[in-house]
């Protein structure tokens, strides 16, 4: 998900400097609790982040419709708020199912595969590239 969301930042970037605004960067905190003990908890949290993603995404939206900037608005809604409701759903899935797993240790892996095999990247996979090396 690194990957996507920092093109989704040079996208913005790119977007921002294409209309003649300017981009102050400035560093983003991490997350208040961080509790890793169980997968159910680091979930939990992500969801919490995408989220507040989604708000600030509808709030500059809520900006430019105000202002009658339909350019701008296209660009949130059809660029980000889409795949935002999809990541928040994902999340609620996953967090359902982890709610579910508890402590099983099976469960958990079999719930980690699904991860694995799915979600990941064939680059970013530490299995399938350790095999290869192999």
């Amino acid at each position: 998900m690194y990957t996507e969301e920092f093109e989704h930042a040079l996208q913005f970037l790119s977007y921002v400097n294409m209309r003649g605004g300017s981009v102050n960067l400035f560093g983003i905190s991490p997350p208040n609790v961080q509790n890793w003990n169980c997968p159910l908890y680091a979930f939990k949290e992500a969801l919490k982040l995408e989220i507040a993603v989604t708000d600030k995404l509808v709030t500059a939206n809520e900006i430019a419709e105000r202002h009658k900037d339909l350019n701008a608005s296209d660009f949130i809604v059809t660029g980000y708020l889409e795949n935002q409701m999809k990541s928040v759903n994902e999340f609620e899935k996953f967090i359902t199912v982890l709610s579910g797993i508890g402590d099983k240790t099976l469960s958990r892996f079999m719930f980690d595969k699904d991860l694995l095999d799915n979600y990941v990247l064939s680059k970013f996979n530490v299995l399938q590239n350790k095999n290869k090396d192999n």
